[in-house]
């Protein structure tokens, strides 16, 4: 299966706090068991609704988390392979640490900190989903050849 274009995912989430930041990481997993890091995507969920328009979560409200910055990817899946989704915090040295408590992130210290519980919601009425832009089969155009 070939893919190329910019993959979208739209996740259905309850967070029980006023913010956290979310990964997302996109592999291929090859027949062989080895994984390649095909693209990532990191959303704060103050700025779910864009980055103009910060808004606090509910605590407990569950809404869609559109991630919009995952890389363009032109990939063939071999047979035997797959794709994998992994969900995560993004908790790292390399980005500005939030502590959830809903506050100035830049002012916030481990004193600050408070752990969340983030739920992931797939079903018929919150389909949670990555849409991977499928690239069409035919001949090739006469200019590629």
């Amino acid at each position: 299966t070939e893919f190329a274009g910019f993959p979208r995912l739209s996740l259905w989430l309850g967070i029980d706090q006023p913010d956290t930041d979310i990964a997302a990481f996109v592999y291929e997993i090859k027949a062989d068991g080895g994984s390649v890091l095909l693209g990532f995507d990191m959303l704060r969920a103050r700025y779910r609704h864009g980055v103009r328009e910060p808004s606090l979560v509910k605590p407990g409200a569950i809404e869609r988390y559109e991630f919009k910055g995952l890389p363009f990817i032109a990939r063939r899946v071999s047979k035997g392979g797959r794709i994998r989704l992994a969900i995560g915090p993004a908790n790292s040295k390399y980005f500005e640490r939030n502590y959830n408590d809903g506050g100035v992130v830049a002012q916030a210290s481990g004193k600050d900190a408070r752990t969340v519980t983030v739920t992931l919601y797939h079903d018929a009425k919150r389909p949670s989903a990555l849409y991977l832009p499928i690239a069409a089969k035919g001949p090739a155009s006469k200019a590629s050849q």
